[in-house]
């Protein structure tokens, strides 16, 4: 979100899709407990970066393999969602050798959560099979590739535990996905110069999902985004994709996102895409409920994240899916006892909701996890940098010692005292603020206590001018009230803090809850406008 944000501009409304979903119904247990099953290492994969693909030791990339020939003959152009997934890199050659044909990049926030890379996967997915059913006969208009791209590097994808979770349970292997630093995504899809050569690189068109202004470092770029799917304010950008071409779907209102995950509007054209009988394809469907699970914190009113329509989504997709194309599955990173919480009834039949919950919420909150990470992952794991754009589209700004041109906000779930107890941590903060470009740093610290967010802020820059403005705004001015915060006493953090940084750094106990990064977000990125701001008479 940026200050962009208070322009008065219509925005999407996500409101569930009536016919295409059937009624909620009542979910299945909503169990608050924690898993007690294991989650094993995850397995070393050796990568071929260039080519896009990889090869991952075990039943994993077996069962992949083989599900991609029982769908060859569909492979890649309305065939299963696995064969997709690991038919991309010859779709792609396929676009990449003709003159005519076009290629669509979908791809999630920088941040790379869950959310933003299954939500890619599936929306390239749908799209595939909306563009397999208006291309009669593809010959006609050259060939259209939809390709997801995952966004973040390969090595970072050891870190999402619970989408290499979520992928194993489903038999997908993580190696046959694009990632951001292919080769192919480097050089072709997504390259560094919009040069094209010669020119006989094929148009290429972005899906924004999870998010809704490119991130800075494809900023060049911009003029390529065609189509937005997303649940965070509205940041303005982007303006030739349109409500009224139906390609710009924002679903946020009154300052809060009305769908808790990305997935539930995949979820939602889906099913719009498909006969109103027709079963979803499994390993798909799993993959979706999974996230819109973690969104939503399982739908626990506590938590106060899921809405109606996210369950609607899941139980349309725990009605819908089928579930018997995963019978005889054999995941490899949870034990017997987990896999049996997961599917009591066997992987033949539909996942208990609480259990794949806990099971996904377990790998991705695990204390022993987030204990053993250095400073520096815990900061990058789920790390945004937002730009402040100057006031009214001016580029003359107002110069002071408190105004900031980028944020930067890091998520992380542990307490803060965990994170700052950690060896050297103020060398890490320090280090790791220098390198993310952000003039304002953020950590926002989130644990759960019997499912109800407990959330914490530490603010931090070079500036102490800086800090201390953000500061005294967020815990003394109207806008920010609704988020509670409350500075904690300075001495508290100071020797944890002064060990190696160089940074004015403050810490607080954030009352509400239910205030997580995409309130926040909006509130600095506005008060770094406003400061930004020329004075009445000053020259623009």
């Amino acid at each position: 979100s940026s200050a962009l944000a208070w322009v008065a501009r219509p925005r999407a409304r996500a409101r569930c899709l009536g016919s295409s979903l059937p009624p909620p119904s009542t979910s299945p247990g909503t169990s608050r407990a924690r898993t007690s099953g294991t989650f094993h290492p995850v397995p070393t994969f050796a990568f071929d970066r260039s080519a896009g693909a990889g090869a991952s030791a075990g039943p994993v990339r077996r069962r992949t393999e083989m599900a991609a020939a029982r769908g060859a003959q569909g492979r890649g152009r309305g065939g299963d969602f696995a064969s997709y997934l690991s038919s991309v890199p010859s779709i792609l050659g396929d676009s990449i050798d003709v003159r005519n044909g076009s290629i669509r990049v979908v791809i999630g926030n920088e941040a790379g959560d869950a959310d933003s890379i299954i939500s890619a996967l599936g929306w390239a997915y749908v799209k595939t099979l909306e563009e397999t059913a208006r291309e009669k006969d593809a010959a006609e208009g050259g060939r259209h590739a939809v390709v997801p791209v995952v966004s973040v590097p390969r090595a970072d994808l050891a870190l999402r535990r619970d989408v290499l979770l979520l992928l194993d349970l489903a038999g997908i292997d993580a190696g046959v996905l694009l990632c951001t630093d292919n080769d192919v995504v480097t050089q072709q899809l997504l390259p560094a110069t919009t040069d094209n050569g010669e020119g006989s690189t094929p148009r290429t068109t972005v899906t924004l999902v999870d998010h809704n202004r490119i991130r800075s470092s494809l900023s060049h770029l911009s003029s390529l985004v065609s189509e937005i799917a997303d649940h965070h304010e509205d940041e303005g950008d982007h303006g030739g994709v349109t409500l009224e071409s139906g390609n710009r779907i924002v679903a946020f209102e009154d300052g809060r996102a009305t769908v808790a995950s990305t997935c539930t509007l995949v979820t939602e054209r889906l099913l719009k895409s498909i006969e109103s009988d027709a079963a979803v394809d499994g390993r798909l469907g799993l993959i979706l409920l999974g996230v819109i699970l973690l969104d939503s914190v399982n739908m626990l009113p506590a938590a106060g994240k899921g809405t109606p329509c996210d369950q609607t989504a899941i139980s349309a997709l725990l009605e819908r899916t089928d579930w018997s194309s995963l019978e005889g599955m054999v995941p490899t990173l949870l034990d017997a006892r987990a896999l049996g919480k997961v599917f009591p009834q066997g992987t033949g039949r539909a996942p208990d909701q609480t259990g794949l919950f806990e099971a996904l919420s377990g790998a991705k909150n695990d204390p022993k996890f987030w204990d053993e990470m250095s400073g520096t992952d815990c900061l990058r794991i789920d790390y945004k940098l937002f730009s402040v754009p100057p006031p009214d589209g001016s580029s003359e700004l107002r110069p002071g010692p408190s105004s900031v041109s980028s944020i930067g906000l890091s998520s992380v779930l542990l307490t803060l005292d965990s994170l700052l107890s950690k060896p050297g941590f103020g060398g890490h903060l320090a280090s790791f603020v220098t390198s993310s470009g952000a003039d304002l740093f953020g950590v926002l610290a989130v644990t759960f206590v019997d499912g109800a967010p407990r959330r914490e802020l530490l603010l931090a820059a070079a500036n102490e001018d800086v800090v201390d403005s953000f500061a005294e705004f967020l815990t003394g001015h109207p806008d920010a009230a609704f988020l509670e915060l409350v500075e904690r006493d300075r001495g508290e953090c100071a020797d944890a803090i002064s060990e190696g940084s160089r940074l004015a750094v403050r810490v607080f106990a954030q009352g509400n809850g239910k205030g997580s990064r995409k309130q926040v977000a909006p509130v600095l990125l506005r008060r770094a406008a406003e400061i930004r701001r020329p004075l009445p008479g000053e020259a623009r």
